[in-house]
């Protein structure tokens, strides 16, 4: 007779696809769960203003990570060898550090300006260390493409443990040793990522299971997947500058004290966002770029059921705790947090159920429209603060009015979807 132990088991063997999100959810669950107990020292170490200024600094480099491979990193999970995803992530790497170098030079003659622009004028000198944030985290963010090739979930979770803890730890040293303030904030953050990177680039030097020999060069493969820069490139920079942009303008149009207080209220909202959307996101973009037409619509309807039935739960408590929970654990001084926590609540949920999803253009070859969708929810995004704030409204009140007409954008999004999966599974099955 089996026992409990051997059922659950078979149930993993069985299914998969099951097995690699509970490999990523107790990963990004482990991450989560080091930056949520770390926030509360954090946040009695630094003042919202500093952390204001920090994450206008995440924000300022983050606009450029999502785009900083040309968005080639994508394409590491196409090809049918593992010798020429190989050479593909490898020439990623070369042009992450080529456009990294170029934002070096760029922020170092320009950050003060751009500083001054945010209402942040003393940041201006440490945006020269943004190339470094933006080589270190989108060499992540291609190294996980590749295990998520090699089904090497592990090494994704496990790098997301180190990244997660090692940034929090070095935070709270840094203030313990007098090393406090936006430079404590900054350095520890990049020497988390730097540590993360070189995990990951070590791992990654062996072989895939019949690996080969690649068939392809370089430049073969870079005009194999020319729409990635065409295309998804655009698209990704233009959804980088939405969400980073509003908090770049809560900056120029509230205050650094609001930013940090939207940005802790961001961060601890994440917590069941990333730990929802990262798995099931980089379990489903592999499942989608195998997907055979006829196929493509029911496996988005069950990607998008999975994300709202594990996330309802977790929402429906953020939305009626938060304005409690927020101030009482990141201490005095946080206590807009929890409103602004609330009203996130609408936005994210939906945000749930279209992360994964987005791939799906990728995989079915149709960028452009989700390039048109990006323009429109973009604008959508920086629209809905700048007009809130032009009226008068406080920052809950913006935060509400952003995060509703977000709202009804993804559903326009989840609708569009479904029907690039259509068009998708019928004009592969005429074939």
């Amino acid at each position: 007779m089996s026992s409990p132990f051997d059922k659950i088991k078979g149930v993993f063997t069985a299914r998969p696809t099951l097995k690699h999100v509970s490999t990523l959810v107790g990963g990004t669950l482990a991450g989560q769960v080091l930056a949520v107990v770390t926030a509360p020292i954090i946040s009695r170490m630094y003042s919202p203003e500093e952390m204001g200024q920090y994450t206008l600094f995440i924000s300022v480099f983050m606009t450029v990570v999502a785009v900083a491979g040309l968005r080639y990193d994508m394409a590491i999970v196409l090809p049918k060898s593992h010798a020429n995803a190989r050479v593909l992530r490898n020439t990623v790497s070369v042009i992450i550090g080529i456009v990294s170098l170029a934002c070096t030079i760029v922020f170092f003659i320009c950050g003060n300006a751009l500083a001054k622009s945010m209402g942040q004028p003393g940041l201006g000198p440490w945006l020269a260390l943004a190339g470094i944030a933006i080589f270190t985290l989108a060499q992540v963010n291609s190294y996980n493409y590749w295990f998520t090739r090699t089904l090497q979930y592990k090494a994704i979770s496990i790098n997301k443990v180190q990244m997660s803890g090692s940034t929090a730890i070095l935070q709270i040293v840094f203030a313990l040793v007098s090393f406090g303030g936006i430079a404590g904030l900054i350095v520890g953050h990049l020497l988390g990522q730097g540590g993360a990177m070189a995990t990951l680039m070590y791992k990654g030097r062996a072989k895939a299971e019949n690996e080969g020999e690649p068939s392809a060069s370089a430049i073969q493969l870079l005009r194999r997947y020319k729409k990635m820069p065409l295309l998804n490139a655009p698209n990704g920079l233009v959804d980088s500058i939405r969400l980073n942009g509003i908090n770049m303008l809560i900056g120029a149009l509230y205050s650094a004290n609001t930013v940090g207080q939207f940005g802790q209220a961001w961060r601890l909202m994440q917590a069941p966002v990333t730990l929802i959307t990262g798995a099931i996101s980089q379990v489903f973009f592999q499942r989608f770029s195998v997907t055979e037409p006829g196929k493509m619509e029911a496996a988005v309807k069950q990607s998008v059921k999975y994300s709202l039935l594990l996330g309802i739960i977790p929402f429906l408590l953020m939305a009626l705790l938060a304005p409690w929970i927020f101030p009482w654990f990141l201490g005095s001084g946080w206590e807009q947090s929890g409103l602004i926590g609330r009203a996130l609540v609408p936005w994210l949920f939906l945000n749930v159920a279209t992360s994964p999803i987005s791939t799906v253009f990728v995989v079915t070859e149709r960028q452009q429209e989700m390039l048109g969708f990006a323009v429109v929810y973009m604008s959508t995004g920086l629209g809905s603060v700048w007009g809130f704030a032009k009226l008068g409204a406080g920052i809950v009140a913006t935060v509400w009015g952003l995060s509703l007409f977000m709202s009804l954008a993804l559903v326009g999004m989840i609708l569009l979807t479904i029907r690039a999966a259509r068009i998708y599974d019928r004009e592969g099955t005429t074939k």
